[in-house]
């Protein structure tokens, strides 16, 4: 096995060996689970980081290994550039989140098994965009189900745990049998699990294409929580511990998105996927809107920012409808920077809930000059959320509208752009609320950890880099849109 290869098979390896490790020995280990845990991901995110310059070399790393190849299905792992920013984009994520948990988690005897749990909820994540076969594809998106509903119901906050999880199972499971039927056919017409087979062209009558295409918009769109298909994310996201939340809102959510590009855009050929651009444009710009609307009507600050995804998965289904270039490339783009402000507006959230104790938006005020590092913290990801120029989501909106603006439907993009002002006022009022005005309070604030400071302020200071300096990322998405819609631009 050479280098290359080895590296992405320790992507999958690292979090996955001591998972196990975590599990079998967590009465000898369990006082240093946590350090263990968060070095496994430091070690996984190097190995990711590490597979950028063999993609520059012009490398692709494969492992292909024989499963069952009677029935054409193989266990095959591959990096390209399609695969490289959703991959790098969860392993940062679950790095930032495990360190956060540091602060968060209070050690007791179930902590080994927690921490075990995330490693492998990261490795499901992993899996689903390392996978090149149908067969292994869908393996792994269900390993990152089970793994995060079992992390729900084992570490959640609240009195209704167990049903928010049953919810959070049943409803994202329906929307993977769907995924699942898609796959099951395409595996029939193909004889082969193969994306390489996929790729190479389909003879399929265009009901069948439809078929296939709506199977997979539905069952992706649930994993991205867009209206209607969102409805388990505000409980999952509020009753989830944060570092939880954090990969579910920055990290999973995108999967949906992975999945549509990885699949229908990239097996069908535009005129194919022409008849569904306005359709998505449409979706997107009702998710945009409602889920802002959601959010500006919520009073659990943590809802607020679930159904700030809502809206925010708008943006990237619009994106994706344009089916131009910039739409595409500016869809992509919003995955990567949503993950980075969502994970920031969370970590936010929940170093005022530790200091506080309390969740309610009308019991919160006047803590900037009680937590001036929390607010500066806070006005940076209200600020970037809003769209406003030189930080990260700025960057991503603007590609999203000059697609629309290709089109012949310059009039969705105009409701899309006067519909970002929803977003401005839910970003303000949570801001406002929590911060300005006077504190009325009696008694101290509850001391928070370091390492709940810590990566809220590195996210914070992605958040600034990545507005300012967006070439590398944008780098990255030029190269996978030669893989997506046949790479007719």
């Amino acid at each position: 096995m050479n280098y290359e290869n080895g590296l992405v098979l320790s992507i999958i390896l690292i979090p996955t060996v001591t998972a196990l490790v975590l599990a079998m020995t967590r009465r000898v280990i369990g006082k240093y689970a946590d350090w263990v845990a968060a070095a496994a991901t430091g070690l996984t995110l190097l190995a990711v980081l590490a597979m950028l310059p063999v993609l520059h070399g012009g490398v692709e790393p494969r492992i292909s290994l024989d499963w069952l190849p009677q029935a054409g299905i193989h266990f095959v792992l591959h990096v390209d550039w399609l695969t490289f920013p959703f991959l790098l984009t969860e392993a940062l994520v679950t790095v930032f989140a495990m360190v956060y948990s540091l602060g968060y988690h209070h050690r007791d005897e179930r902590t080994p098994f927690i921490y075990a749990l995330i490693l492998i909820f990261g490795v499901g994540m992993a899996g689903t965009t390392l996978a090149d076969s149908v067969f292994l594809f869908y393996i792994f998106w269900e390993l990152m189900l089970i793994a995060s509903c079992v992390l729900i119901l084992a570490w959640g906050e609240g009195p209704n745990t167990g049903s928010v999880a049953l919810k959070y199972f049943l409803i994202t499971h329906l929307g993977s049998l769907l995924v699942l039927v898609g796959l099951i056919y395409l595996y029939y017409v193909a004889g082969s699990d193969s994306f390489v087979v996929l790729k190479s062209g389909l003879e399929l009558a265009p009901s069948a294409v439809r078929m296939i295409t709506v199977l997979f918009l539905v069952g992706f769109g649930v994993k991205m929580a867009v209206f209607p298909l969102h409805i388990w994310l505000p409980d999952a996201h509020s009753v989830a511990p944060m570092p939880v939340t954090i990969m579910l809102a920055a990290a999973m959510l995108s999967m949906g998105v992975y999945g549509i590009l990885r699949f229908p855009l990239s097996i069908f050929s535009p005129a194919q996927m022409s008849v569904f651009a306005v359709p998505l444009m449409v979706a997107g710009l009702v998710s945009q809107i409602y889920g802002a609307l959601m959010a500006i009507a919520e009073q659990d600050i943590k809802r607020i920012i679930a159904y700030s995804s809502v809206s925010q998965m708008g943006y990237i289904l619009f994106g994706l409808g344009t089916m131009t270039y910039e739409g595409i490339a500016g869809a992509t783009l919003h995955v990567i920077y949503h993950a980075v402000v969502k994970a920031l507006l969370f970590m936010c959230v929940g170093l005022v809930i530790r200091a506080t104790g309390k969740r309610q938006i009308s019991e919160l005020s006047g803590l900037f000059k009680k937590m001036p590092l929390a607010a500066a913290c806070s006005a940076i990801g209200v600020l970037a959320i809003s769209g406003v120029p030189m930080l990260a989501i700025f960057n991503s909106e603007w590609m999203i509208y000059s697609g629309g603006f290709h089109t012949a439907h310059p009039g969705l993009v105009i409701a899309m752009v006067l519909g970002s002002l929803l977003t401005v006022v839910y970003a303000l009022r949570l801001f406002s609320n929590i911060f300005l005005g006077d504190y009325t309070e009696d008694g101290e604030l509850n001391s928070i950890p370091k390492a709940m400071n810590l990566p809220t302020v590195l996210v914070a200071g992605l958040a600034l880099l990545a507005g300012v300096y967006p070439s590398p990322v944008f780098g990255w998405i030029e190269q996978e849109l030669t893989l997506i819609l046949g790479g007719l631009w």
